[in-house]
């Protein structure tokens, strides 16, 4: 599975309600995590992408675990 990191906002069905807020100019927008059909992952409430020097970059993204459409399987 491919994964993209990509800006939330051009089409309002792509990215959690929570990562949008009203006014935002085009350059705010928030990323988020989509799958390869262009579909965002459902329930993000943050990502942050950072880097040091040399290093990989690092994208961590943070979910709201609903049970529902994100649930937490296994021991």
């Amino acid at each position: 599975m491919k994964l993209i990191l990509k800006r939330v906002g051009a089409d309002p069905n792509s990215a959690s309600p929570a990562l949008i807020r009203p006014g935002m100019l085009i350059d705010d927008r928030p990323f988020a995590l989509h799958a390869e059909d262009g579909e965002a992952l459902p329930h993000q409430i943050r990502t942050n992408m950072s880097s040091e020097p040399g290093g990989p970059v690092t994208v961590t993204v943070v979910f709201m675990v609903d049970g529902d459409l994100v649930s937490v399987e296994g021991p």
